[in-house]
């Protein structure tokens, strides 16, 4: 299908080597590199006179972090000279943080932490030029380590994150689940990889999936509400950033890494992930590889209605899927600060759930699909810590994505059953930020950033859906803060965005609209944001937030036209589309005592153009439309999450989030937006053991939009329990879980499939993590 190859690996391995032979010579000339000063941050982490093993440590504002060791120690070196926060977070602990300085010395700092069954606050990389904990970010934010990700229920970093405030899930199968904040996904929500983009296709309709193996994540940051100031368009509902290092970082420890393995019985899934960074002196090399392999999903055996005919079925059909990834990376940091290269390989085949092939095929045909991705990735990061008059730091981030994927739509007739090929998508993306840092001048500090995305996408196959096209973005920002004092600080930012889209003729296309369509689209559009945080005292904190957005309509919204099968509708685009601009106000109330945690959020985003598609009604070629439209839009809602701590490592955990969104032109609601949903936890948490029961809520949604169907409410409940063992350096992470613990059926108002098939069932699931 393909008329050309894509050489990878000899650009990898040729800027390996450059890296490798460029530290080795900086290594011995270190007066070209660490002119601006450097030092070593190093300290110890106990609870009482135990060392705490394999706490997470970060140096903030040198994107560093480390564990400690059987000690409890750590150790940051060739630190470039200033001012730097270091936080400590383990798991069955609360955090804290300390300032340190820096200044061509050693400097020493210690930690006494305090055990909590209240879970510890994490570091937010992702919604500033400067990385803090999620209480002293302007908007609301939360993050989620990878520890904890493989202790929740789900196959898909999608499902894993469902129980964080404001976040919901589309289900449609478990590879291509997608997360939704606060009622908004795709397009409107952006989902970022190492904080750059994905480079992949799985916008474009509910069976894309996001090529990433779950158990390659290390950390998850969600930003609710508009975030489009350092990341650009698509941010207008928020930001979910995978974080999977895939360029690593150097150990005080030669041989460092993780293992991880999980089982499930609920779709026979097995799945190991390793990552290896061999560390010396100022030098990394990782290698990592990893794979999961699952079937049909269970689901309680009984009679479904697929609209048709009633089959009798106990797992989701076609809900399989299988995928494999490798990884190398290599990086060299100093006095000047850090510089690196990594590679991914992804590939995956997964099922899109339906009707089954069956033997009364001519009146129910199958709906099945398959579908095959391949993504090769190449990323580089910098930080260099330039110490000048103007720019204090330098950071360079960029990645190159060459992505592959195709659809195999499921047909029967008299001679058998067989899956020939749809279409073929061929994607490649370049994606490149740079943020200059100016020192502090008084009371101000900030950064200058420069952004670019450049997408190449190209479409052959029967059923094409859009054309070959080009869409260049470019893009400048300046974000600045002003700290009045120790407790108030304000932020304010503005950012110019130029986007263009541009339609590729091509002859072979087997849509002959397609063959000649040569058009551009351009599109210009200034945001901004404001901020404030305000430290209440007693533990409590407050925060505001101001912002406008914008997002340019795609390439599919705006020209999309014909069969898509994995979907099994018909879409259609609508060339008129104007830009999406909205309005975002956020304000958040969080309060952290001893026993007691607490984070109240109302939000309201007004939406102008808001770009949807719905199902009209009719049908082309036997498949129901999907239609792009675009109307005004108001959403608002609440988060509330609250957490106690009554008894020694107990504790009672609530949240509930809450969305209204309304199609304010034609007075409805808008459709596909999820009803009142939350959780009731108990944990138990003493640094060594741990258990779990939660019973996870949903109301019914009777705010109908177009296309949608009523769905009932439903509780579920999970347990689980696990095991922290320390032996030396070694740290082994041990759970075993029950996920739909009564086998219970029943049916998400956010599943494309809820019609006919419910919800996973009852599934044990046993996993393990090693940190070495």
């Amino acid at each position: 299908m393909r008329s050309g190859k894509y050489h990878i690996f000899p650009i990898l391995i040729s800027f390996l080597i450059t890296l490798s032979l460029s530290s080795m010579v900086y290594s011995q000339q270190p007066g070209r590199l660490e002119s601006a000063g450097s030092g070593t941050v190093a300290g110890i982490v106990r609870n009482g006179s135990k060392p705490v093993v394999a706490a997470t440590v970060r140096l903030l504002g040198a994107d560093r972090a480390t564990y400690t060791d059987s000690r409890g120690g750590f150790s940051f070196p060739d630190v470039p000279n200033g001012e730097y926060d270091v936080f400590v977070r383990c798991i069955g602990y609360a955090s804290d943080t300390k300032r340190v300085e820096v200044e061509n010395d050693s400097v020493s700092v210690a930690f006494e932490l305090r055990q909590s069954a209240i879970m510890s606050e994490e570091v937010v990389v992702s919604a500033s030029p400067f990385a803090r904990p999620a209480d002293e970010q302007y908007q609301p934010t939360e993050s989620m380590s990878g520890e904890q990700l493989h202790n929740n229920p789900g196959a898909s970093f999608a499902q894993q994150i469902a129980d964080m405030p404001g976040v919901s899930v589309r289900y449609n199968g478990a590879a291509p689940a997608r997360p939704m904040v606060r009622g908004l996904s795709d397009n409107e929500v952006l989902v970022l990889q190492d904080g750059l983009r994905t480079g992949d296709v799985s916008t474009y309709d509910p069976a894309h999936a996001v090529p990433i193996l779950p158990l390659s994540i290390s950390q998850i940051d969600v930003v609710r509400g508009p975030a489009s100031i350092m990341f650009g368009p698509n941010a207008i509902g928020g930001l979910i950033n995978v974080i999977t290092n895939t360029v690593p970082t150097a150990s005080t420890r030669p041989l460092s890494g993780t293992v991880s393995l999980v089982g499930n019985t609920v779709s026979d899934l097995y799945s190991g992930y390793f990552n290896t960074v061999y560390s010396s002196g100022g030098n990394a090399l990782s290698v990592s590889a990893g794979g999961s392999h699952s079937q049909d999903t269970r689901i309680p055996q009984r009679s479904y209605f697929d609209g048709v005919d009633n089959l009798n079925l106990n797992r989701m059909p076609q809900s399989f899927a299988h995928s494999q990834e490798e990884g190398a990376g290599y990086s060299y940091q100093g006095g000047f600060g850090f510089v690196g290269v990594g590679y991914r390989h992804f590939e995956m085949t997964y099922g899109i759930p339906g009707t089954p092939p069956n033997s009364d095929w001519l009146n129910d045909p199958p709906t099945t699909s398959l579908i095959e991705q391949k993504k090769n990735l190449v990323e580089m990061r910098g930080l260099w810590a330039v110490d000048g008059a103007i720019v204090k730091q330098v950071r360079l981030n960029a990645d190159f994505v060459d992505y592959d994927h195709s659809e195999y739509p499921t047909q029967q007739d008299s001679t058998g059953v067989s899956n020939p090929q749809a279409n073929f998508f061929h994607k490649q993306t370049f994606n490149a930020t740079l943020q200059l840092m100016h020192p502090q001048f008084g009371a101000l500090r900030g950064t200058v950033g420069l952004w670019t995305e450049i997408d190449n996408l190209k479409i052959e196959g029967d059923q094409p859906l859009g054309p070959n096209s080009i869409t260049t973005g470019l893009a400048g920002y300046i974000y600045e803060e002003y700290v009045l004092d120790s407790d108030t600080r304000f932020q304010g930012a503005v950012r110019y965005d130029y986007n263009n889209i541009h339609t590729q003729p091509y002859a072979a296309s087997q849509d002959p609209v397609f063959q000649t369509l040569d058009v551009s689209r351009s599109h210009n559009a200034l945001t901004a944001s404001l901020g404030a945080v305000q430290d209440l005292g007693s533990d409590m904190t407050a925060s505001l937030s101001i912002a406008r957005s914008f997002r340019a309509p795609t390439v599919q919204e705006l020209f999309a036209e014909g069969a898509d099968a994995a979907s099994n509708t018909y879409s259609i685009g609508d060339a008129s589309l104007a830009p999406e601009t909205a309005f975002g106000i956020d304000a958040s109330l969080k309060g952290h005592f001893t026993n007691v945690s607490f984070e109240l959020t109302p939000y309201v985003n007004f939406i102008s153009n808001y770009i949807y598609a719905y199902l009209r009604g009719d049908t082309i070629q036997d498949l129901p439309v999907r239609q792009f439209s675009a109307t005004d839009a108001r959403l608002y809602g609440f988060e509330a999450t609250a957490t106690v701590e009554p008894f020694d490592n107990i504790a009672f955990e609530a949240s509930a989030s809450y969305v209204n969104a309304q199609d304010t032109k034609n007075d409805v609601p808008l459709p596909f937006i999820p009803p009142l949903h939350g959780f009731l936890r108990l944990t138990y948490q003493n640094g060594t053991y741990s258990g779990i029961v939660e019973w996870r809520l949903a109301a019914s949604q009777t705010r109908l939009g177009d296309g949608d169907t009523y769905t009932a409410g439903y509780g579920v409940v999970n347990i689980g329990f696990g095991v922290r063992l320390v032996s030396g350096g070694l740290v082994h992470n041990i759970g075993l879980h029950c996920d739909n613990l009564l086998n219970q059926v029943y049916r998400d108002n956010l599943s494309v499939i809820k019609d006919f098939i419910p919800m996973p069932g009852r599934g044990i699931r046993l996993n393990y993590d090693l940190m070495f």
